[in-house]
């Protein structure tokens, strides 16, 4: 017999509308937030742009703070979905390195701005939960192991740590326009490192 194929049921047509209106609202108010900055951004504006009602906004949201957590959650979201394909990776080469950071700076580009502003404004209990992240990141890097069998478990998640780390601090910095140096380059040099770092073997002690 041949495998049998599931059916997704679709969501009901009111699902889809209520899901549209929350994902409008998100980006409405990322847009705001870049253009007018998160403190002058009120409700009544996210509802005015989003041509919506005040009363809609608070459907969907308890206020602007549960948009933060949610732009915040999205970011997370990105980083976890791009470090889990880092870690199906079958080869590490300068070509297959290089081609996943530029995914890495593409998908970050697109929201450079308002992920710093959203990152300073978000409330101390999200930012908290950054370790967390981080090691959920690291985790997915991981993959399944395979690629870090000449590393010993620990010494690989803290290669991971450090690069990720460095990664999201060199990425930032960049955007920022604090780099004196073209992306084309900094990739380069980015993919090298990494390279370097993850295929290096321990260095047991000196002689």
């Amino acid at each position: 017999m041949g495998s049998m194929m599931v059916q997704v049921k679709p969501l009901p047509l009111r699902k889809q509308q209520k899901n549209y209106t929350r994902q409008r609202l998100i980006e409405v108010a990322r847009e705001l937030f870049v253009q007018k900055g998160i403190q002058e951004t009120g409700i009544d504006d996210i509802a005015k742009a989003a041509g919506t009602s005040r009363a809609t906004v608070y459907t969907h949201f308890g206020g602007k703070t549960e948009i933060i957590r949610e732009l915040v959650a999205e970011i997370w979201e990105t980083v976890q979905s791009t470090c889990e394909e880092y870690g199906a990776m079958t080869e590490w080469t300068q070509r297959t390195m290089r081609a996943w950071l530029s995914r890495v700076f593409e998908r970050c580009e697109k929201y450079a701005e308002s992920t710093r502003m959203v990152l300073r404004e978000a409330p101390s209990d999200v930012m908290n939960e950054t370790e967390m992240r981080l090691r959920s990141n690291v985790e997915a890097m991981m993959g399944a192991g395979q690629m870090w069998t000449h590393l010993a478990p620990d010494e690989a998640r803290l290669r991971a740590r450090l690069l990720l780390i460095q990664l999201f601090r060199s990425m930032w910095m960049f955007q920022a326009g604090n780099w004196d140096t073209n992306r084309d380059a900094l990739l380069d040099t980015l993919a090298d490192v990494w390279l370097a770092t993850v295929q290096a073997d321990k260095v047991q002690g000196k002689a």
